[in-house]
């Protein structure tokens, strides 16, 4: 059985974003798979897991782990953080479909245990004509770079968050993003690009094909 593991959110549309992500692989692989949530007390048994993580933080370091072992015969699959670079990629088609000569801020969670997709994003995001990576929770942070960005007189820019659906922290960052005056048009979440169902897919084959080999 797979598993896709969400961390779960108070705010009503994410259970349906992750249900409606899982149907997408289902369709894919051509064989079912299930949502779990962090909180949930265990997994179904024999379930290979998926991790939608995009960070190394305590969840993945240590809770994730704990719930895994203590289920039964459940195996953990590499979190996202090992497709750091085709995401950041994906990113950066959310934000230029229609031209790369924009001002674009990228957006982090935060930057400790993001250090892959940040690396992955500094390499990718200067086809953009103007940009920069900030946080919600750290240093650059998000209405720092907002402000200086309106000091220098700039009217128009691009927000791409790296998150992987709407939520609690998409609307903190559209408070932010109010609180500047500036003509801000905000990119989708990452879930949202049309591959992005395929590339959860492809982390699932990837390790039935290592399993039979």
């Amino acid at each position: 059985m797979n598993i896709l593991l969400a961390h779960g959110s108070s705010n009503a549309s994410h259970t349906e974003q992750v249900e409606v992500l899982a149907a997408k692989v289902s369709e894919l692989l051509g064989e079912e798979v299930r949502v779990a949530y962090l909180n949930d007390q265990l997994l179904p048994e024999g379930a290979r897991v998926l991790p939608l993580f995009l960070g190394e933080g305590k969840h993945v370091r240590e809770d994730i782990p704990s719930l895994i072992a203590a289920s039964v015969d459940c195996e953990l699959l590499p979190a996202l953080t090992e497709q750091s670079d085709v995401i950041a990629q994906m990113a950066i088609d959310l934000i230029t479909r229609d031209t790369r000569r924009i001002n674009a801020l990228f957006v982090l969670y935060r930057f400790s245990g993001f250090e892959k997709l940040a690396t992955a994003m500094y390499e990718k995001m200067n086809v953009c004509s103007k940009h920069a990576l900030a946080s919600l929770h750290s240093e650059p942070s998000v209405p720092s770079l907002l402000q200086h960005w309106q000091a220098e007189a700039l009217k128009q820019m691009s927000v791409q968050p790296l998150l992987l659906f709407k939520g609690a922290s998409l609307v903190r960052l559209q408070s932010m993003m109010n609180d500047v005056d500036l003509e801000i048009s905000q990119g989708p979440v990452l879930s949202e690009h049309e591959a992005f169902p395929q590339l959860i897919a492809d982390c699932f084959k990837a390790k039935a094909s290592e399993e039979k080999s």
